[in-house]
């Protein structure tokens, strides 16, 4: 007899866990907050069964109630995620967040309750195309798990990588700076990626006015300086995607921009877990914003300020380049935020009251001292670090140009010297400075210029003086085309007169060090001269028409420090005597160079004074007391172009030019404006 087969049946297929984020939990009871939150409730209540429950007062949190099943307002996915998002930075900012202590002092103001009910009737932030709201179930249709408020996984949502609506009140604030952006120069990716690898993940979605996270500060430490050059995405408008790339699986978005501690450290959110790399194929994750940037907290002055007045600040700057440039830093980073909020206290100050000095205010100094200490104890430099400096510098220069300016100075050459010693470019800092994207080259350009200017005041070399001469001599030989970079954006400066500027504040260093030393060799000193003196020369007239105003603003104004460079050149190699035959000719050429463009408009001629101050006083400080004509020109072009705002220092120059005219009884004694300058401590900017 056979055997008797036997039907087993099959055993059943071992299922992997669900694996559930730290500190989560799947309630099926409590207030609605603490659902949202992920986290079990006391169920608590205050006062009576309608209060609200003790777990959201000691949160400080609006409590949105109890009950079975959710509202109306609170079935949408999207809105759930934003109210968690938003409960996440109050959270933060409080110094609630495991592992991590709050902010001790935090530019945006918290309500002391964070109100919640705000999105009972608010606008939905809605993914897909614009004008379709968010996935969501119809009332009569049977919803997933998905949708639920407990849900286990924070990235089970079912996000599109479409357009991201931001409330209206929200994202008007920022329309008129953000169009779609496009990273010009890579490819588009699908949901999948043939060259992904782990190191790597490409966060591709398209973001209306949400600038701040495509600045991801992981890309930036990871391509310091030091290392490899920083990559901005490009500056033309393009409609279309964004594509996202990070050398990490953090974004911007998820730090907080409450505390500048919060904002670098790195430590995970307690509610987040981390992301999950699975074997297979290769995974593009689309990142919803965990802690949305607190935009309501952006002050409107602020707005108006990157908007208006930062073309001020950099009047021969590209008008539409840097307010977004600065917008971006004061957006990601809470240093460059704290710097325009002074720049702009000191702006609507002078509005109005013509004579307010924002740095008469003991709040404001210690607000710089703050921003000067913070910046000291960063072993690297970012670009936005290199830009608040910058900023406080222009502080003091709408203040006057008078103050320390020079240890903010300080930090900004700091970083210059590593984008151009950056390895990469085997020491050429010519290279270094042509593949330098669009902040980093505003940075070196501006703070370059600074530099070589405030020379003039403490009567030093350049602190960059040899990163100049390889950059700007026109001496220098190279392989290949020319380089394309040019001083005259944002200074009004060619790149040739800035070397020689820079070389002529070189050469009255060394020659006052020669003459306390006793070993002056004047065949030398004027040899030194004449090798700069032949590329001060004028140009052919007439002169080469220009295409717009603003190009016409910066040609008049290289004309202007041109002119007043070669006067310059001529009181190192004659001393300070305004009777000197070479000076005198050098104060005539200066002086129809500064009054040339007297018949232009009004905003060039403003545009053109007022960026050029330097040539301005040295004219002004030669000129002889019977030229009456002449210093009422100067006095009167300092003073009309100075602009209604009441800020800069074209004031500051006026008042120093009268003194020094004032101290000067007889013409036959050395003129001591250089005295006067260093110690006015003013920058010629």
């Amino acid at each position: 007899m056979p055997p008797q087969l036997t039907m087993k049946s099959p055993r059943p297929r071992k299922t992997n866990p669900v694996i559930k984020t730290k500190g989560a939990v799947r309630a099926k009871s409590g207030c609605y907050t603490c659902r949202i939150r992920r986290k079990k409730c006391d169920e608590k209540r205050i006062n009576n069964e309608d209060g609200p429950c003790e777990t959201c007062i000691r949160l400080k949190l609006k409590c949105l109630g109890f009950g079975a099943k959710r509202p109306d307002w609170l079935r949408e996915n999207t809105r759930i995620q934003m109210l968690r998002d938003r409960i996440k930075a109050h959270l933060a900012a409080q110094g609630m967040i495991k592992g991590h202590a709050g902010s001790g002092s935090r530019t945006a103001v918290q309500e002391e309750i964070l109100r919640l009910s705000d999105f009972r009737d608010g606008p939905e932030v809605s993914y897909g195309s614009p004008g379709s709201s968010a996935s969501s179930s119809s009332a009569g249709s049977p919803r997933g798990r998905e949708d639920s408020v407990e849900s286990d996984h924070p990235h089970h949502h079912h996000y599109s990588a479409g357009r991201l609506v931001l409330p209206y009140s929200l994202s008007q604030a920022q329309s008129s700076f953000y169009p779609p952006h496009h990273y010009g120069g890579y490819e588009r990716h699908g949901s999948t990626h043939s060259g992904w690898s782990p190191d790597l993940v490409v966060v591709k979605t398209e973001i209306v006015d949400e600038p701040c996270l495509y600045l991801l500060s992981e890309l930036h430490e990871s391509y310091s300086p030091t290392i490899g050059p920083q990559y901005e995405p490009p500056e033309e408008d393009m409609p279309g995607d964004i594509e996202h790339y990070s050398l990490q699986t953090t974004t911007p978005a998820t730090r907080s921009s409450f505390s500048r501690d919060l904002y670098h450290a790195q430590f995970k959110i307690e509610d987040d877990p981390d992301p999950l790399f699975l074997e297979g194929d290769p995974i593009i994750m689309h990142f919803y914003p965990s802690t949305h940037l607190p935009f309501e907290f952006l002050d409107e002055s602020l707005r108006h300020y990157v908007d208006n007045v930062v073309k001020i600040q950099y009047l021969l700057g590209d008008k539409n380049l840097l307010p977004q440039m600065i917008w971006r830093s004061i957006k990601c980073h809470e240093e460059s935020h704290e710097a325009v909020t002074l720049l702009s206290r000191a702006y609507y100050g002078r509005q109005d009251n013509p004579s307010f000095s924002v740095l008469a205010d003991t709040s404001v100094i210690g607000t710089i001292d703050s921003l000067k200490n913070s910046l000291s104890l960063k072993s690297k430099f970012s670009a936005d670090d290199a830009m608040t400096a910058l900023h406080v510098v222009s502080l003091y220069l709408f203040e006057g140009g008078r103050g320390r300016w020079d240890n903010f100075l300080a930090f900004a050459i700091q970083y210059v010297k590593n984008v151009l010693d950056n390895p990469t470019f085997m020491g050429s800092y010519s290279v270094a400075l042509e593949a330098a994207n669009p902040k980093d080259e505003f940075v070196v350009k501006t703070t370059i210029w600074f530099d070589v200017l405030a020379a003039i005041t403490t009567q030093q070399p350049p602190m960059l003086m040899t990163y100049i001469r390889e950059l700007f001599s026109p001496t220098r030989s190279y392989v290949g085309p020319e380089p394309g970079y040019s001083m005259l954006d944002p200074m009004g400066c060619t790149n040739t007169v800035l070397w020689a500027l820079a070389e002529t504040t070189y050469i009255a260093y060394w020659k006052r060090r020669h003459e306390e030393d006793g070993n002056l060799s004047v065949r030398e000193l004027v040899r030194k001269v004449s090798e700069i003196e032949q590329h001060l020369q004028p140009l052919p007239r007439p002169y080469e028409p220009q295409k717009s105003s603003a190009e016409w603003s910066r040609f008049f104004a290289s004309e202007m420090f041109r002119t007043g460079t070669k006067l310059f050149l001529k009181t190192v190699e004659n001393g300070d005597f305004p009777l000197s035959p070479d000076i005198q000719e050098s104060v005539n050429e200066a002086f129809k160079a500064i009054v040339e463009p007297k018949h232009q408009e009004t905003d060039v001629k403003a545009a053109i004074v007022r960026s050029t101050v330097f040539p301005i006083f040295i004219c002004g400080a030669f000129t002889l007391a019977e030229d009456q004509e002449k210093r009422r020109e100067l006095r009167l072009q300092l003073m009309q172009n100075s602009g209604h705002e009441g800020v800069g220092n074209c004031a500051t120059i006026c008042n120093l030019l009268e003194r020094l005219w004032d101290s000067r009884q007889v013409p036959n004694v050395p003129v001591e404006w250089r005295r006067y300058l260093r110690d006015a401590e003013i920058l010629l900017v």
